[in-house]
This record gives structure tokens, C-alpha cells and sequence, in this order.
């Protein structure tokens, strides 16, 4: 029986996750899969996508299991920048074929869909640990890649917004590092942060949640207890320890933060607090509010937002001098 390629996979499960952002160019690229052997260099007829693309990549191993990465690689010389693309599904759920970062290859960008470990096997600060072993793994392995290490990005929805946006403030906060999934003497930090609704302030949950919101947030059977391993208002320190805005800092890299006013699953304004506390410390962010757009809503991926979103990405990545807003890719 022929072996679907990993491309022909990645597209079929971005059609299945939770109806997010299924749109004509998601359904352009799957018509134009065509088949290739997992970690080979044979490439699928895909615009913008190079033959080069490598998948199954491993970037860790964490206690024995193995963490991987789908590196694709734009056509052209390169070296080229690079998205950190971090899956959502309430860090309990999901693959790393489910982002939307790939939307990127077509305009230059080299894309990584990485895994994370899931809570309840893993709870935090195990997924940001292997996001941030993910940014030094392709530091390290740069030169190999044709990849710009001082031009790095990270972008998520939901729970991967939350995990980019602490990748996004975190930078030198050794407790949260995992230096021992590998490549320690290169940096976790990047260059911009593309955070779709993800939440910031798992304390703060419940005081902002909608008359919508399934649940009470800070249930022991939800969803940021579970991460923590422990009913979140009562650990709340370590519930602040995943919080993005604790460590929001002048140094913390440019954000664009996205959300939904419909949202009924993770509160808006937990976007607009740290927004705020980005411009507090002189960091700069943007902030969209749509109104009537709901939790993973497919119009996120609208003309008019994602313009915004390219703009952003390429002035941080794609024309900025990576001398003045990075530090040197090695600690």
C-alpha cells in the first residue's frame, strides 16, 4: 500500500483541527501535495515549498521520547528566517502539522512545526522547555539548514499563543530553559512574537471570563490546573510561573497579539492586560481586537489581518537588522 507523504498528512490534519482556519489556500496546498518519504530530500510540487524540506526532524529526546520538528524550506538562496510554529489544543491535544505558520513558505520564510509534550504525561514547564530546546536546536543547526539564527520568530494559537508568547518574554529565564534537551550554548530568545489568543494570566482567567465561557477556568479538571498539576489558585505561584506576563521585560522581543471579542474560551482581555504590560516596558506590541471573530475562528485568516500579520513578520524578520533589537545567537 503507498505510504501518504508527510506533506499529504500535515494538509489532511490541518482540514480536520477543530475547523481552524480551513481556508482556499489550505485547500489549494493539499490539491498540489504529491508524495514524499519521511526525512528525505524529494520534494512535493508545492509553490514556494523547496524540495528541501525535511520532516520528522528530531530536535530533543526528553526522558526517551523522541521530539520532533517538520522543517519546510522556502525556494530560493537563502539563509532564511525563520517561524517557530506552535500547535493550540488546550496543551492536552494536538500535532505539530496543525499550525498555520506553513501560509508563510510561499513569501521566503522557512516554517518549523514542532512537537511539544501534553499534559497529563507532562505537565509544565515541560512544553515550554522543549519549545525553547526547538529555537536552540535550529540555532545550532543553521549553517546546515540555510537558516538566519538572528532572525527567528515564534507564532501559536490558543495554548501555542500562550507558549509563544512566554518564549516571547521569557529569554534568559533559566528555570524555564531545559538546557538539558540539548545545545545550551545557544540562545532560546527570538526576534517576534505572533500570539493568537492565547492566554497570559491563568489567574486572572476566571475575573475575565464571559457569560459564554464553558466552565469555571479555575475548576482542578480544567484545562490550566491540568497543565500545572495542581488547582491553580491554590499553587499560585507556580500558576504564575506559566504566565507570560509575569516575565514581561524591556528586552522581551516586538509582539502582535490577535483575538476574537466573541471569544468564549479564552477571555480577550487576558491579550489586551499583556499587551499593555508589553508597552509599560517600553516593548513594542500591537494588539487586534476583532469584534464578532470567536476561538479559532477561520476569519482570522482574512485578507485584511493577514496583511498585518506579514507586515509585522517581515519588518521583524524578513528587513530588519538583526543587530538591533537581537543578542548574539550564542550565550
Amino acid at each position: 500500500m503507498h505510504r501518504a507523504s508527510p506533506l499529504f498528512r500535515i494538509r489532511m490534519r490541518h482540514l480536520k483541527s477543530i475547523c481552524l482556519f480551513v481556508t482556499v489556500q489550505a485547500l489549494s496546498l493539499l490539491a498540489l501535495a504529491a508524495p514524499l518519504s519521511a526525512g528525505t530530500r524529494q520534494g512535493p510540487a508545492v509553490p514556494g515549498l523547496s524540495a528541501q524540506s525535511l520532516f520528522d526532524l528530531e530536535y530533543a529526546n526528553v526522558g526517551g521520547q523522541s521530539l520532533k520538528l517538520d522543517l519546510l524550506l522556502p525556494d530560493g538562496a537563502g539563509p532564511f528566517p525563520v517561524i517557530v510554529s506552535i500547535h493550540g489544543g488546550s496543551w492536552d491535544s494536538g500535532t505539530r502539522d496543525q499550525g498555520i505558520a506553513f501560509l508563510q513558505v510561499s513569501r521566503g520564510y522557512a516554517v518549523a512545526n514542532i512537537d511539544y509534550r501534553l499534559v497529563p504525561g507532562s505537565i509544565f514547564p515541560a512544553q515550554i522547555e522543549d519549545v525553547k530546546a526547538a529555537v536552540r536546536w535550529l540555532r545550532a543547526n543553521a549553517t546546515r539548514f540555510n537558516l538566519n539564527p538572528n532572525r527567528i520568530g515564534a507564532m501559536g494559537y490558543s495554548a501555542g499563543g500562550h507558549l509563544a508568547a512566554l518564549l516571547g518574554t521569557s529569554a534568559g529565564v533559566e528555570e524555564l530553559e531545559g538546557a538539558g534537551h540539548g545545545n545550551p550554548g545557544f540562545s532560546s530568545r527570538v526576534q517576534a512574537v505572533v500570539d493568537y489568543f492565547g492566554p497570559t494570566d491563568l489567574l486572572r482567567l476566571a475575573e475575565q471570563a464571559p457569560a459564554c465561557l464553558p466552565g469555571d477556568p479555575d475548576d482542578p479538571a480544567q484545562a490550566p490546573s491540568r497543565l500545572i498539576g495542581c488547582p491553580i489558585q491554590e499553587c499560585p505561584e507556580k500558576t504564575t510561573a506559566a504566565n507570560p506576563i509575569h516575565y514581561v521585560s524591556p528586552d522581551d522581543s516586538p509582539f502582535l497579539i490577535l483575538h476574537g471579542l466573541a471569544d468564549c474560551l479564552v477571555p480577550w482581555q487576558q491579550s489586551q492586560i499583556l499587551h499593555d504590560a508589553l508597552l509599560e516596558a517600553g516593548v513594542e506590541s500591537k494588539l487586534i481586537l476583532v469584534p464578532g471573530l470567536a476561538h479559532a475562528d477561520p476569519l482570522f485568516l482574512l485578507p485584511t489581518l493577514q496583511s498585518q500579520v506579514e507586515a509585522f513578520l517581515d519588518q521583524h524578520l524578513m528587513r530588519a537588522d538583526p543587530a538591533r533589537r537581537t543578542r548574539p545567537a550564542r550565550r
